[in-house]
């Protein structure tokens, strides 16, 4: 038997099946397996600060959200990352009650940065899209300038992620994997998922996905093999809020019909 892991955030899977110890296998047996479940582990822990920022922007953000990135003016530049951290907690507290007051909700993630280039404060945002986004941004952001984009998903959502991970929180150096960005309490968190297969089953892509990532081991004793993809869009619905893609159906298929496709 296998162990198959899968971690789902929205559109973004990371799926992976790897060969199991038994207590009966022989050293040499054992050995060979092990090469395949610590590639396995080292595959799915995903420790690194970039990696759970993926998971969170894939698990609540599309294609129609918004990429933000507010500066200051000289007459309103913070002198400290608190006094920046206060102007934009007002911000978002007047932007989530525009958004009430029009029957919809506020979803964000935010870092906050001066570390690089002229060191001066400013804020990267990705949050949820509506129609009328730009001129109410640029009426509440009353301290600089509003450059916005729409979130591109054209190389996933990892490039995003490091980009906004560059930065430690607080301007001081972070631990590995520590989290260094900011988010709404009305995220939806990534599923995970366990399960058995045989060994005669491996992993496959399910039809229309993009594979971002892929790796395997193999030898004569078992095997290991990670997939990281993007499933397809799925159609436009007219509801308030985001509409959660459906799970993948089985994208496990026998070994002989693997080699035969």
């Amino acid at each position: 038997m296998k162990r198959r892991k899968t971690i789902r955030a929205g559109r973004l899977v990371h799926d992976c099946a790897y060969t199991m110890l038994y207590p009966s296998d022989a050293p040499r047996v054992r050995r060979e397996k092990r090469k395949c479940t610590t590639a396995a582990r080292q595959r799915m822990n995903l420790k690194r600060a970039a990696q759970k920022l993926e998971l969170s922007l894939a698990a609540n953000f599309g294609p129609r959200d918004l990429v933000l990135s507010l500066d200051y003016g000289d007459a309103h530049l913070p002198e400290t990352r608190k006094a920046a951290a206060a102007k934009l907690r007002k911000f978002l507290r007047q932007l989530r009650g525009h958004r009430r007051r029009h029957g919809g909700e506020l979803k964000y993630i935010y870092v906050t940065e001066g570390l690089h280039g002229d060191k001066r404060l400013h804020h990267h945002l990705v949050i949820n899209g509506t129609d009328a986004d730009l001129e109410v941004l640029r009426s509440l952001w009353i301290y600089g300038g509003v450059d916005l984009c729409r979130l591109s998903l054209r190389d996933g959502y990892y490039a995003l992620a490091e980009y906004l991970t560059k930065e430690p929180r607080g301007g001081e150096r972070n631990r590995n994997g520590e989290r260094c960005w900011t988010s709404s309490l009305n995220l939806r968190k990534p599923e995970t998922e366990s399960t058995l297969i045989p060994d005669s089953l491996t992993l496959t892509v399910p039809p229309g996905a993009v594979v971002l990532d892929s790796d395997s081991v193999r030898n004569e004793f078992g095997e290991f093999v990670y997939l990281k993809y993007l499933l397809p869009e799925p159609p436009r619905r007219r509801a308030k809020g985001s509409v959660k893609p459906p799970k993948p159906k089985n994208t496990c298929r026998k070994k002989k019909d693997v080699l035969q496709s």
